[in-house]
């Protein structure tokens, strides 16, 4: 996932302007806009912490960040809406392993609405796997999390919403010590414009698997509507998820990579498997996202 320079890119959007805002007097409304933003840290060998914000007036509706030069030794921790949700934190910790330098790209999706989205958080101190919901009548156009645990024991390897986009999952692999593990929703209630048809889903690319490490998946493309949230799962022996790419005009990216194992060294905990008297399973890569589409 080749990383951009600090970047930002903003574009009219007529239609989601239309469906994110609620009912109100068209005066009252602002300049439909939705901004990407893209920060980029210092290319060394010292784990990384990156804040991007969002515009004056906007909001966060959706976090994103890779890392730039490992070898697999460097996992993502953190993808965390700030409570306000007018910026993001995204952190990547090298392993005690590890001897790459490289850098930590952040992105946010900020979009301009009469009312605000909100956040939704939730902790387990020793579960591998956390849900948090949004309340009904919203949905969940964007999610994050973050793992407060030692890199050398755990590894991301799920961060998506349901199908129905009223829920996120996060799960992490590993054993040891144990830590926080936060999984975050961004919630927002969709108005519907006069004569528009709204479509909520959650898409779904090709799987890309085999043994070649790393992998990248990416949603099919659309031609009518916006994605929002990048989420994925990813399995096979040491696999973990190291890169959320938001390009909101109706796809995105995500990428794994695995721990190198050293001849004789297994790792800690075996991959999940769908069977305990199955095969062994074959490494996939698979990207989600939070998509809303109108049709007149």
């Amino acid at each position: 996932m080749k990383a951009a320079p600090t970047m930002r890119v903003i574009v009219a959007a007529v239609v989601l302007g239309a469906v994110l805002a609620p009912a109100a007097p068209a005066a009252a409304l602002p300049d439909p806009l939705v901004t990407l933003v893209t920060q980029i840290s210092s290319t060394d060998t010292d784990p990384k912490t990156v804040v991007v914000a969002c515009p004056k007036d906007s909001w966060v509706f959706a976090v994103g960040g890779w890392s730039n030069g490992s070898d697999g030794r460097v996992l993502l921790t953190r993808l965390e809406p700030a409570a306000d949700l007018r910026s993001a934190t995204v952190s990547a910790r090298p392993r005690s392993d590890s001897t790459a330098a490289f850098s930590l790209v952040a992105q946010v999706i900020c979009a301009r609405t009469i009312v605000a989205p909100t956040r939704v958080a939730n902790t387990t101190m020793q579960g591998s796997s956390i849900e948090v919901v949004c309340p009904e009548p919203a949905i969940m156009l964007g999610f994050g999390f973050a793992m407060d645990r030692r890199v050398d024991d755990w590894r991301l390897d799920e961060l998506q919403p349901d199908g129905t986009l009223s829920q996120a999952t996060v799960h992490v692999s590993g054993s040891g010590g144990t830590g926080a593990l936060t999984v975050y929703g961004i919630c927002h209630t969709v108005a519907e414009p006069p004569g528009a048809l709204v479509n909520r889903y959650r898409a779904s690319g090709i799987p890309v698997t085999g043994q070649t490490w790393p992998k990248q998946a990416t949603l099919m493309p659309m031609t009518l509507g916006w994605t929002f949230g990048i989420g994925a799962i990813v399995t096979g022996p040491g696999s973990h998820l190291d890169g959320f790419r938001l390009l909101p005009f109706g796809d995105g990216i995500s990428r794994a990579d695995r721990v190198p194992v050293l001849p004789g060294l297994p790792l800690r905990t075996p991959a999940r498997t769908a069977s305990l008297m199955g095969p062994a399973e074959d490494p996939s890569l698979t990207t989600v996202g939070a998509r809303i589409g109108t049709f007149h």
